[in-house]
């Protein structure tokens, strides 16, 4: 055990990338509350996962984003290998894993690479909740967060608005066929991923069709792969808008009505709501003219205080929507996508990110939304 641990302090281990910014933000907000705080890589977790030298009872424990380290991706995708041979998939094998240079950006076998996350969650869940832990956001939570469809359902099952759907749609032609308008605009995602990773609007107004995507398209040796790009393209083609969501279809799509947003100084945007401890705390806006509004691809920041006014008596609607719709996932905390309709009055649920809290530099009441949860833990430890 690390010599600097005081056993009299409480204590948070962190799962995730030990180098990435995430980390470092998470394991100062804890320390300014007073927690000794180890890290661990999923691969310590892998290689060591009983060691007893990192939890104790009362122990917090946060499971941070994998982020794009290769080799805890290879861990990941290996772990998804079994998975997708019990679903009667070819999975990527161990050895092309290897072989594969993941480079940053790099759409990598969604579906295998959830259900490999997925997998080494249930074991982290196996392993410590019976060893008096205390989760800051349950495996099963996270697991559920990572799949928008089963975020979709448990929101329409409980009345929620959503956008309207169209389900297990596994080609261009067969969405075609199922929208038969001659006049539609989709929004199409990956049902296993986040930060807009695979995402694509597509319009078509007769014979006329357009898609705007995060999506690049590179060839080697004879074989696509695909990358996220920050500036999105248009598509004109349409065998190519075909192609892009046949494959991107064959890891399974979440296909969506493109809603029409409200717009703030002329620009449509959305909201990121992060709930923690099941109540509505920071709030950012997210404007864009692009369809996606994502911070990481360079969306403008809009301030809380300005969204409320702007806002007005809907305000409390969008707050208690996202608290009602964390609640069907997490109690602990996330990032939830709302999208604000042009007429200010209503929104519709879009996403939840289990990894949604990182907002450099967003306060709410003084407080990053780290500071807020360890703050948060900080006395339900002190209570026990």
């Amino acid at each position: 055990m690390r010599s600097d641990l005081d056993p009299q302090k409480l204590r948070l281990l962190v799962v995730g990338d030990v180098r990435s910014r995430r980390t470092t933000l998470l394991a100062e907000a804890a320390a300014r509350h007073d927690f000794d705080v180890i890290v661990i890589s999923y691969a310590d977790f892998l290689t060591r996962c009983h060691d007893r030298d990192w939890i104790r009872p009362g122990t917090f424990v946060r499971i941070e984003s994998p982020g794009d380290d290769k080799e805890t991706t290879r861990l990941i995708l290996k772990s998804g290998i079994v998975s997708m041979e019990r679903m009667h998939r070819v999975p990527i094998t161990a050895t092309e894993i290897d072989a594969r240079s993941f480079e940053r950006g790099e759409v990598l076998h969604p579906r295998q690479w959830f259900l490999g996350f997925k997998d080494i969650l249930q074991q982290m869940e196996f392993l410590w909740s019976h060893q008096g832990i205390r989760w800051m956001n349950s495996p099963e939570s996270i697991v559920t967060s990572f799949d928008k469809q089963s975020c979709l359902d448990r929101w329409v099952e409980a009345g929620l608005p959503t956008a309207p759907g169209y389900r297990e749609i596994q080609t261009y032609s067969q969405l075609r066929g199922v929208v038969a308008e001659r006049h539609r605009r989709l929004f199409i995602k990956p049902r296993y991923g986040y930060s807009a990773i695979g995402a694509m609007a597509l319009e078509w107004r007769d014979h006329l069709v357009r898609a705007i995507t995060t999506v690049d398209v590179t060839w080697d040796s004879g074989r696509p792969r695909l990358f996220v790009t920050k500036r999105p393209r248009v598509l004109q083609r349409e065998f190519e808008i075909a192609w892009l969501i046949d494959t991107l279809a064959m890891e399974e799509i979440v296909v969506e009505d493109w809603l029409p947003k409200a717009r703030w100084n002329s620009v449509p945007f959305d909201l990121r709501v992060v709930t923690i401890g099941g109540r509505a705390q920071h709030v950012v806006g997210r404007a864009n003219h692009s369809p996606f509004t994502n911070l990481n691809l360079d969306a403008r920041r809009i301030e809380r205080d300005d969204i409320e006014t702007h806002l007005g008596e809907a305000w409390t609607h969008v707050l208690a929507l996202a608290e009602h719709a964390a609640a069907r996932i997490s109690t602990g905390y996330l990032g939830m996508d709302l999208l604000v309709r042009p007429c200010r009055r209503q929104c519709v649920v879009l996403e939840a990110n289990a990894f949604g809290d990182y907002l450099p530099g967003l306060l709410f009441q003084g407080e990053t939304t780290y500071d807020t949860e360890m703050r948060l833990c900080g006395a339900v430890g002190k209570l026990q």
